[in-house]
């Protein structure tokens, strides 16, 4: 039973990831799409002197405004197989999630948009070369009206289906296929999504934001055996909070702990960051102590060079880094640790 509920996890976190890769991915193709198409209208706009509402191509010109191959792309390559899982997760016998129905309906705008814009590629030349005026201009005029309300239309669902996903990404930061691969991934797609990067996601997904999300997939590696990952993650996480002391993001200044007045009057979420960031700083240096001791010298050279420039958390926090029992780092890290492949989901290749 056990091992049954394990793959059904792992099942469930693969589906997750795929959806979160698929969506962003595809996003980011689409938008390269719509920024590509109002650039040249806008260029053809300053040039000509006419307003772009005004503005009237021929079929060459028109068709030259989208990639036909880079739609079947995105709707095929990644939109169909979205639309798909998030049917499978998204979609019960009562209720559709409206993540669900967005993507289904950015599915379904762009086949029309790419229908549209195959009649202009390919019929409207054919009109021209035989002088068919009537039938061209019902095209053409069509496609001017279309080509710029479906890109809008669709830049709106898929700003809304964003907005939905981000809404889930919380019931996502407990499931460990999904963060160990957002983690491992970081330097792809996951760094195009947002300016912060996988920064903004642990924004979304924990209540103290960078430094819970790098330390919840320390320990997920770390309890897993997979201990460079982990070393490299607590160390992540160690930045991330000197980062946001620095800028005053941190749940609560160090020096408010000193002062008990100052501690009664925090609100009770902030008491509860305040708690919360405590849990994670105790261990967190114990953690990296050990691991810098424990894995082969060649792993952690680079490693211990960037520990070892930072101040301790412990001093900076005013937090003890001594945890009663165990090893002393709150964790039980096995004396004689083994390697093995770690389990992260790669993304599918596309456009």
């Amino acid at each position: 039973m056990r091992e049954r509920f394990k793959a059904s996890e792992q099942e469930l976190g693969h589906k997750i990831w795929t959806i979160v890769h698929l969506f962003y991915r595809s996003h980011g193709v689409f938008r390269e799409q719509f920024e590509s198409y109002e650039k040249q209208v806008l260029d053809l706009s300053r040039q000509t002197g006419i307003d772009r509402q005004d503005l009237r191509l021929n079929s060459v010109e028109l068709a030259g405004l989208l990639d036909l191959k880079k739609l079947e792309r995105l709707r095929d390559g990644y939109i169909h197989e979205l639309k798909d899982l998030c049917h499978l997760v998204f979609r019960g016998p009562d209720r559709t999630d409206l993540l669900d129905r967005y993507v289904s309906d950015i599915f379904h705008e762009i086949s029309i948009l790419k229908e549209e814009h195959y009649n202009v590629k390919t019929y409207a030349p054919l009109y021209e070369k035989d002088a068919a005026e009537v039938e061209l201009r019902h095209i053409l005029d069509e496609a001017h009206t279309l080509f710029p309300m479906k890109l809008r239309h669709i830049r709106y669902l898929f700003g809304r289906a964003q907005a939905r996903l981000e809404e889930h990404l919380e019931s996502f930061g407990g499931i460990p296929l999904f963060i160990r691969s957002l983690y491992v991934h970081r330097g792809g797609f996951v760094a195009g999504a947002y300016p912060d990067g996988i920064d903004q996601f642990y924004r979304f997904m924990y209540r103290l934001g960078p430094i819970e999300g790098y330390y919840r997939v320390g320990l997920s590696f770390y309890h897993a055996g997979f201990f460079e990952d982990a070393l490299a993650a607590f160390l992540d996480a160690r930045q991330a909070y000197l980062r946001d002391l620095a800028t005053g993001r941190s749940a609560g200044a160090p020096a408010a702990s000193q002062d008990p007045a100052a501690h009664r009057r925090e609100s009770p979420a902030t008491q509860e960051r305040r708690s919360v960031r405590h849990a994670i700083l105790w261990p967190l240096e114990a953690k990296i102590d050990r691991l810098l001791r424990r894995l082969p010298a060649g792993a952690e050279s680079a490693s211990r060079v960037h520990v070892r420039a930072v101040p301790q958390l412990a001093a900076v926090a005013g937090v003890s880094s001594s945890v009663p029992g165990g090893n002393g780092d709150g964790d039980g890290l096995p004396l004689a640790p083994s390697y093995p492949a770690r389990v992260v989901a790669r993304p599918s290749t596309g456009p």
